[in-house]
């Protein structure tokens, strides 16, 4: 089955933020792609927040999001049962991601001129009346 989506944020070709038409976002990171419910994406915006505030604590969580430090020195994103492993710069660039989609999300829609077939089609005048056919 093919579902469209309208891209909302991109780092690069293989890291990106899409809607889908059902109203689910997806987020796609290098070979992964993970389904978001556009009402969660406030919760992880706001966990990625906590963590740069509080300077990287051991552990956060908020909802099915958890946020941790791994034995390796770098960061493990947890969403639900799915997992990324993150350097810095990757969580850096998530972050960005995730703020930009959330303030195209939260921006007010544009307003666009009501014409009758929309946007780029020019009013037509009413064609001059032949003399022949006149009264």
């Amino acid at each position: 089955m093919e579902t469209q989506s309208i891209t909302l944020a991109r780092a690069t070709p293989g890291r990106l933020i899409t809607a889908n038409l059902d109203g689910s976002l997806n987020l796609v990171w290098d070979e992964a792609t993970i389904r978001i419910a556009l009402y969660d994406l406030g919760h992880l915006a706001m966990l990625l927040d906590e963590w740069c505030a509080e300077e990287e604590p051991g552990l956060l969580r908020c909802g099915y999001y958890r946020l941790m430090q791994s034995p390796d020195g770098g960061i493990q994103l947890w969403l639900n049962k799915t997992g990324l492993c993150l350097s810095r710069d990757d969580l850096q660039i998530l972050t960005g991601l995730i703020r930009t989609a959330e303030a195209l999300l939260e921006a007010p829609i544009p307003q666009q001129q009501t014409l009758p077939f929309g946007l780029g089609y020019h009013r037509l005048a009413a064609p001059a009346r032949n003399r022949q056919w006149a009264n």
